[in-house]
Parts: structure tokens; C-alpha cells; sequence
């Protein structure tokens, strides 16, 4: 079996391919609760746009049987759902869906032993190292620091999510804030709580008894439920893990190659100046960091192809140098320039959205609900390509996964007609 740190991912469309070829369904089911088991670590190319959930079940339905029961498609699913839950309520997954399970007050900061692994319980010390060096991480060890941080360190889920998210090469917002409430138990009926046992069987190769988590599963959920907060283990040795820094686009730029290609469009000047380029091409074809499938595909004869970031989204969720350079390696690669706008500006967004306007030009980007880029029309004129789906988007809002997926199967039809009808994201 390989074991998930195994995983090396590189910013290509091709790496995306051969790690799928690599996935054996069956095999993956067997094993994927164990963190040396088959899991396909496939999440950073598709959070990325380099794999779409639909066409990777395509590809493997050429090798393998697969239907709506196999789990590698159920767990394919959640991903939908989280896009699902997204659509419906907007900016309020990063809010509290449900009464949180404790009444009081969670802190607002993370406890700087967890930032450093250095808790004393490995399960949490070694996820924190793996976080660090390899931006990927087993879902069984997400669950695990999502609970040991907001269920025994009384730290607001929104706190660890936020952080986490900076650093998973796969991080996405839907997947990843709604997971940790989901742990937290403001997105699901109850606290989600794991024990020194959970890891011995899952993880065998870290030791966790004789701490805090070496006890019953009642006794957790009595101090999720409660304000007692258990510490850090005594004991633990200096000097921990050091985290790598994070940044927002403006502290990225000095320390990057993206000025290779920016363009900035924060000013007055920026814009009239790209205004006039923008006049000698029929079509700019806008490519957010969430559709870098688009970096490798042939252009069309008069297409600019820009890459585009929103200064407004990367000051409010930041990335760690690895994420920035997977996301510009594959822009430099396909992109002509890169655009550098601010939706918060809506000033500057108006005059912006004017002079391209009358360019002529035909704008197109693919649909996102990523904050900031989904109002990337205040400042262009687009034209949005629909985003693919492996399953139609249920009408009604479905607020648990279960209901979700037996709703969305049954517009499907089947797995077969999913993969190869026309199902867009509405």
C-alpha cells in the first residue's frame, strides 16, 4: 500500500492523470480509513481545477465497474455536497450553521503548542509536521487536530479551519470550513470525538496512551460538551515545528516570480494601460486559481489567456509559499499575463468594468463560488462557462449529505448517464 506521504504533487495536468491511473476503487474501499491504505491523493488537482469530479469518474469507468454505491464515488459526493451547501448559504458556511455543543466562549487564537506540534499527542504533533512539509494530510488526521483543537483546546472551529486551510494544498473553503463543523457539531447532531484507540487502529505507528485522549468516547464528549480544556501534555520538548509563513498577495509579490507576468489592475493607470492591449485580442479567456485544467489546453486564435487573482480574497484567506507556487507554476506555464484586481475596490471595479466593455472583447471565466472571484463581474464583462458537476445540483436546499446524495442520484439515473450527460452547475 502507499502510504499518503508518499504523494508528490506536481502542478501538471499530466501528474493529475497518472495519479488517477493509479487508483484502484476496490482496493481504495478496502483501505482508505487507514492512514498507509490506498487513498488516491487526488484532492490538491481537483480543489485546483486540473481534474474535474466528473470526467475523473469517466476515466475510471474505462478500467473498473463502478456504480453509485462504490465509495470511492460516495466520498467524490461529499465534495458535491460541500459545493452544494456553498451555493445555497454563501459566506455563512464560515459562520456557526447550528448552536455550537458548548455554550461558552471558544478562544479566538490558536494556542501556539498546537502551531508548533508540540502537544504531546502525536496523532495531532505528527499531523502538524505532515501539514507543514507536505500540504496534504489523511482525512482520519484532519478529523483528529479538527477535534483535539476545538472539542479538548477550546478553540473556535473557524480558527482551525482558517489556519489549516493556509496550508492544505488542497484546501478548499466549502470542504474544509464545513469538515471542521462538521467535527464541531454546528454542521452535524453531535461533536465528532476520537480516542487513543481510534489511532492505534487507524495508526498504529502513533502512540497516544498515557495522554489526554487515552479514555472513553463519553468522557470526550462530556468535555466537548463542557468548559473543561485539557492542556497541553506535560512535559513536551522544545523546540516544535516551524510553521511556514503565510501571505496575501501583496506580501507574495516581492518574494515570488509572479511579477514576471503581472499586470496590476488596482489603479487607474493599471487599467486604462491593459484597456488598450486588451483592444488588439477577440477574447481574453480568464484562468482563477480553481480552473488550472485551462493553463493546458490549446488557445484559440486571438485569445489572451490571463490569469487572475483577487487581491480582496487572498488578504482574507491566505496561502503558504507551496500553495502559491502550485497554483503560479501552472499559470506560468499557460497563461500570457496575470491580472492583479480587487473586487473590494467597487470604484475602480466600475471604471474598469467600463473601459473593457468597450474593448469589445469577448471576457470568459469559469463559474467559482470562491469569495471575491464570484463577483469578478463588478470589474469585467463576463462570460461564465459553467462549472462542471459529476452529479445534478438538487433544487432544494439538502442540509445533510444523506438526503443529498439520494436526491442527486436519482436525477442522475445512473452513474453511467452522470459521467457522460450534459450536467452543469446551475
Amino acid at each position: 500500500m502507499q502510504h499518503h506521504t508518499s504523494f508528490t504533487h506536481e502542478p501538471s495536468r499530466q501528474a493529475a492523470l497518472d495519479a488517477l491511473a493509479r487508483v484502484d476503487p476496490a482496493v481504495y474501499s478496502k483501505s482508505r480509513n487507514f492512514l498507509n491504505g490506498a487513498v488516491t491523493g487526488l484532492s490538491p488537482w481537483i480543489t485546483h481545477g486540473f481534474l474535474s469530479l466528473r470526467e475523473a469518474a469517466r476515466l475510471l469507468m474505462e478500467k473498473h465497474r463502478l456504480a453509485f454505491e462504490d465509495k470511492l464515488i460516495f466520498e467524490f459526493a461529499w465534495r458535491e455536497f460541500f459545493k452544494h451547501v456553498h451555493g445555497e448559504l454563501g459566506n455563512q458556511i464560515f459562520s456557526d450553521i447550528r448552536q455550537p455543543v458548548w455554550p461558552g466562549r471558544y478562544k479566538q487564537a490558536l494556542p501556539d503548542d498546537i502551531r508548533a506540534g508540540r502537544t504531546g499527542i502525536q496523532a495531532i504533533d505528527e499531523g502538524v509536521r505532515l501539514l507543514y512539509e507536505t500540504g496534504y494530510l489523511h482525512n482520519h488526521v484532519r478529523m483528529w487536530i479538527a477535534s483535539y483543537v476545538v472539542h479538548l483546546r477550546k478553540v473556535h472551529w473557524k480558527v482551525g479551519a482558517d489556519w489549516m486551510y493556509s496550508h492544505l494544498l488542497d484546501g478548499d473553503l466549502a470542504s474544509n470550513h464545513l469538515s471542521w463543523q462538521w467535527v464541531a457539531g454546528t454542521f452535524s447532531h453531535k461533536p465528532y470525538v476520537f480516542n487513543a484507540g481510534n489511532v492505534q487502529k487507524y495508526a498504529p505507528h502513533w502512540d497516544c496512551s498515557d495522554t489526554a485522549i487515552d479514555t472513553t468516547y463519553e468522557d470526550l464528549e462530556n468535555i466537548a460538551r463542557s468548559k473543561h480544556e485539557v492542556g497541553q501534555e506535560p512535559d513536551v520538548p522544545e523546540p516544535g515545528i516551524c510553521e511556514p509563513a503565510v501571505f496575501a498577495l501583496e506580501h507574495l509579490l516581492p518574494v515570488s516570480d509572479l511579477n514576471h507576468k503581472a499586470i496590476d489592475l488596482r489603479s487607474q493607470a493599471g487599467v486604462e494601460a491593459t484597456a488598450k492591449i486588451i483592444g488588439s485580442f477577440r477574447k481574453a479567456r480568464l484562468v482563477h486559481p480553481w480552473d488550472l485544467r485551462s493553463c493546458f489546453e490549446l488557445k484559440q486564435e486571438g485569445e489572451l489567456r490571463v490569469g487572475v487573482f483577487d487581491a480582496a480574497f487572498h488578504a482574507e484567506h491566505r496561502w503558504n509559499k507551496a500553495r502559491w507556487a502550485f497554483v503560479l507554476e501552472a499559470m506560468e506555464q499557460g497563461c500570457d499575463q496575470m491580472w492583479i484586481v480587487d473586487t473590494g475596490n467597487v470604484a475602480l471595479c466600475a471604471t474598469m468594468l467600463r473601459l473593457f466593455t468597450q474593448t469589445n472583447a469577448v471576457f470568459e471565466m469559469r463559474e467559482t463560488l470562491n469569495p471575491g472571484y464570484s463577483l469578478m463581474q463588478r470589474c469585467l464583462p463576463l462570460s461564465w462557462l459553467a462549472d462542471e458537476r459529476l452529479l445534478p445540483n438538487p433544487v432544494r436546499f439538502q442540509q445533510s449529505f444523506s438526503r443529498f446524495y439520494r436526491e442527486a442520484t436519482e436525477m442522475a439515473g445512473s452513474l453511467q448517464e452522470a459521467v457522460q450527460g450534459d450536467i452543469l452547475m446551475e
